[in-house]
């Protein structure tokens, strides 16, 4: 194997790699608290390779990303149903929070969904103070905008009729997404205002609101939406919790074996070019960096 990856295999002492802190005997969660775009980014019928498969991906080996989208809910129902939504793990190391697409339906036209500002406000500060009390990397993701013209043709007439009004607007998702900012900075949180990110990365002379190209029924993420919600959240990630940023190996590209690193998350279990003749009956003693890592929820 030398010969073909000249300098990446080494031969490590026999007792292993006690001390090194070079893996844990245990993945931690990558929470996803959120409504059907959350839900959606595991399961979308835009296609595979979601936001949360990507994500999943980015982190294979290094935790579990635990998808807890419930599709249809708002805050208040969120809230009320949270204590169902943890992970099982014993450490939470990244989670995020995105409600507010079902908050801001009409009162008038849905009521069932519907959630004032206010009280929206209200439940997302519980939501993420709950949240908070398991993990300190947590971030706030706002509603995107409504692409009024193909979420009436794609999502409201198929359902309601020709003409039918559409209880989701423009307008309406942008004081949501400006509230759930609100929310962040008091709580202290990471903030992706996707409401101003896909409005703004869609190019110039595509006609009246290009930005529609991101939803596949201006509401629910298209392939080239959920690129641009991993890609945004990625880079976020990076630039707020650098500990949890994924570098890659140089040779290979690769995210997931030994010459890839992540400061904040060690692989599970040692990589397998780290098992030598010599240390594989003890390498696994010790438990890794755990000890400093894992903490009850």
């Amino acid at each position: 194997l030398k010969h073909i990856w000249p300098g990446r295999y080494r031969r490590l002492p026999a007792g292993g790699m006690a001390g090194r802190a070079a893996w844990s005997p245990a993945r931690p969660a990558v929470l996803l608290l959120g409504d059907s775009l959350t839900q959606e980014g595991t399961a979308s019928p835009a296609g595979p390779g979601g936001w949360a498969e990507r994500l999943a991906a980015l982190y294979s080996r290094r935790a579990d990303v635990v998808n807890r989208g419930m599709s249809g809910y708002n805050t208040r129902w969120a809230r009320r149903g949270l204590d169902y939504m943890w992970a099982p793990h014993r450490a939470t190391e990244l989670a995020t929070v995105w409600f507010g697409a079902n908050d801001a339906a009409d009162a008038a036209l849905n009521p069932r969904q519907h959630v004032s500002v206010d009280e929206f406000k209200r439940n997302l500060a519980e939501i993420v103070s709950r949240v908070q009390r398991r993990c300190d990397k947590v971030v706030v993701i706002s509603a995107p905008p409504i692409h009024e013209p193909s979420f009436r043709t794609l999502f409201v007439e198929p359902r309601a009729g020709k003409g039918a009004p559409i209880d989701r607007t423009l307008e309406a998702s942008g004081r949501y997404a400006a509230a759930a900012g609100e929310v962040a900075a008091s709580a202290g949180c990471a903030f992706l205002d996707l409401w101003a990110k896909v409005q703004a990365a869609a190019p110039s002379g595509g006609g009246d609101l290009p930005w529609g190209k991101f939803f596949y029924d201006g509401l629910h993420f298209s392939a080239e939406g959920h690129q641009l919600v991993f890609e945004s959240l990625v880079a976020l990630i990076e630039e707020r919790f650098p500990q949890l940023a994924v570098r890659k190996d140089p040779v290979t590209h690769k995210m997931d074996n030994s010459a890839a690193r992540c400061e904040g998350l060690p692989p599970h279990l040692p990589m397998h070019d780290e098992i030598t003749l010599e240390n594989q009956e003890t390498i696994l003693e010790g438990g890794g960096d755990s000890a400093k890592r894992v903490r009850e929820a």
